[in-house]
């Protein structure tokens, strides 16, 4: 009886992780908030028990997820400079905390497929790969950049009409998907 109800368990765990956005939005998604969210006059406020993974301080601007702002600029902002502005900036200040890397990133980053195949990373970055990885977690998913000769999120838009529905022009969802279910339900995705 214990080991039906820890399969069943994880079933739903998985199955969970994999749920559309449409569904989370809809009225009958139950959505549990890891703090209080009371923010100050800048929109942000201190997580001191960091449970966000970006540190003791960050925003939450007009609803969007947790997030920081490189160089005291929303990324959400449509005011926020050009990507590679954005990144050259960040390098040359070395103060900028590096947003958290997903355990698959490998499914759709490759650093020396994304400076190979994006000129002007390549000329603020060379082939360093903090640097380029810390672009694409930035900027470079948001954009839709192809990162991976495995991986092209338009292809990956594309053939998956059903994630359309649910992630619109979200590119950084698609990224997401693909690392935590389309992978492994072997989605086309190049």
């Amino acid at each position: 009886m214990k080991k039906r109800k820890t399969a069943a368990f994880m079933t739903a765990l998985a199955i969970s992780l994999c749920v559309p956005q449409t569904f989370m939005d809809s009225p009958y998604a139950i959505v549990a908030e890891a703090h209080s969210g009371r923010t100050d006059s800048n929109g942000g406020h201190r997580d001191n028990k960091n449970r966000s993974g970006l540190g003791s301080y960050h925003y939450h601007c007009g609803g969007h997820p947790a997030h920081l702002h490189p160089h005291g600029v929303c990324p959400y902002s449509s005011t926020a400079s050009s990507a590679a502005d954005s990144s050259a900036q960040q390098s040359s200040a070395g103060t900028s905390r590096a947003p958290a890397v997903p355990d698959n990133i490998s499914f759709v980053f490759d650093p020396e497929y994304y400076a190979d195949h994006n000129e002007d990373l390549y000329e603020a970055f060379g082939h360093d790969k903090d640097q380029l990885l810390n672009h694409f977690l930035t900027y470079g998913m948001k954009e839709g950049r192809t990162a991976s000769e495995s991986f092209n999120v338009t292809v990956y838009k594309e053939n998956n009409p059903d994630l359309v529905n649910a992630y619109g022009d979200d590119m950084t969802a698609y990224y997401s998907h693909y690392m935590d279910c389309g992978h492994n339900e072997g989605r086309i995705c190049h």
